[in-house]
Formats: C-alpha cells, structure tokens, sequence
C-alpha cells in the first residue's frame, strides 16, 4: 500500500466543490521592546527579623519534646515546658542561642541522622516548622 491509497479522495461532497482558496499571510508588526533604563541604585536585601528570646526557647521546648518522643518516652508536655520556661528566664539572647546551638536537632537528609543545627537559618526553619504545627493542632482543637 502506499501512502496515496490513505489520502482523501478529491471527490464532491453534498455539494461542495473540492477548492483550494488561497491564503495570504497577513503581514507581521515587528515588536522592539523599548530599552529599559537600569538605574544604578541598588536594592539592599531584607534580612529576615530575628528571633525573639521568647521564640527561641519556644524552638528549644518543642525540640526537646520531640527528641523525647523519637527516643520512645511519654513526657508530659506541659511539664516539660514549663520547666524550661523557668529555667530560661532571665537569660540573654546570646545565652539562649548557645543553648538552641547545643539542643536543637534537625534532621539531615544527606546523612540520614540528626544532628545539632548549625546556623540561624537552621533555627529559623526549625522555629517555623514548630510553629506551623502549633498553630495547627491550636486551631483544631478551638474548631
């Protein structure tokens, strides 16, 4: 078989002749974008706030939560964070990112272990997962 055994018969149908019209291509505008005009002030770059003290000893309470409850324990969590709570009272900021420095863990994917956190965007991130789950099971229960 070849291909003109599956080509379309030119035949008439109900009436219509088999015509080919022509086509014309409209003729095409040419875009120029304008050049844009860079000016040479440069945009410094927003840090993100740091985290109050408050924050942090929220991350650490809630990290060690955790490290307690993938060690198999039952802890009271209420317990456990008011006990922290006292404990941090009183102390500095620089004072309570070293403790979040020798507390918090997070969990590496490159090794497949935890380990303690290295810099203030691992606290940051870490901060923000405890918060996200907070305000979640929060919302859920006032629901």
């Amino acid at each position: 078989m070849t291909y003109t055994s599956y080509a379309p018969a030119a035949t008439q149908v109900r009436g219509y002749a088999p015509t080919m019209q022509s086509y014309s291509p409209v003729p095409v505008q040419k875009y120029t974008p304008v050049p844009s005009q860079v000016s040479n002030q440069t945009q410094a770059v927003a840090l993100p706030k740091a985290l109050t003290e408050a924050q942090i000893v929220f991350t650490i309470i809630n990290s060690e939560i955790a490290k307690f409850k993938r060690q198999g324990q039952n802890v009271d969590a209420r317990a456990v964070k008011l006990a922290y709570q006292q404990y941090y009272a009183g102390w500095t900021r620089q004072q309570i990112l070293q403790a979040a420095f020798a507390l918090i863990e997070i969990y590496d994917q490159q090794t497949v272990q935890w380990r303690l956190i290295a810099n203030e965007q691992e606290l940051r991130s870490k901060q923000v997962q405890f918060s996200k789950r907070y305000h979640y099971f929060k919302n859920r229960r006032a629901a």
